[in-house]
């Protein structure tokens, strides 16, 4: 569960990244550019030159996002799969014959509190 948490809040960090166009720092390092000799190449022609640089570099960054996102809401994905397979195989009757169904619930219960807990703790730290 921790595990999922940490990859719920990476996720949602990742998000609002790409809502505010601030890649994180592995994707940002990345800014093609170089210099264009303006006694050879005439001053339009430069600028255009430096816009098709600065529009490759956005394109990266916007698709290095992108594939990073995704990664990330596969990861969360498997682990929520994994939990509710967890849950899913918890016992139905106790060994000695008790139904168990009380304690399933319970315990789904507070699952589910833990899981808006750390949805709760994951959004806050984003503004913090």
């Amino acid at each position: 569960m921790k595990i999922w948490s940490t990859k719920n809040k990476n996720y949602l960090i990742a998000s609002k990244r790409v809502e505010y166009d601030l890649p994180p720092k592995f994707i940002a390092k990345t800014d093609l550019s170089f210099k264009i000799d303006e006694s050879i190449v005439g001053r339009d022609e430069t600028q255009e030159l430096y816009n098709q640089m600065k529009q490759i570099t956005k394109d990266y960054r916007i698709k290095a996002m992108t594939l990073y996102v995704q990664a990330l809401i596969r990861e969360q994905e498997l682990l929520s799969i994994e939990i509710k397979r967890m849950i899913e195989g918890f016992p139905h009757d106790n060994d000695d014959g008790f139904d168990a169904a009380p304690r399933l619930a319970a315990f789904k219960q507070c699952h589910e509190l833990r899981e808006k807990r750390m949805n709760l703790e994951a959004e806050l730290s984003i503004y913090f």
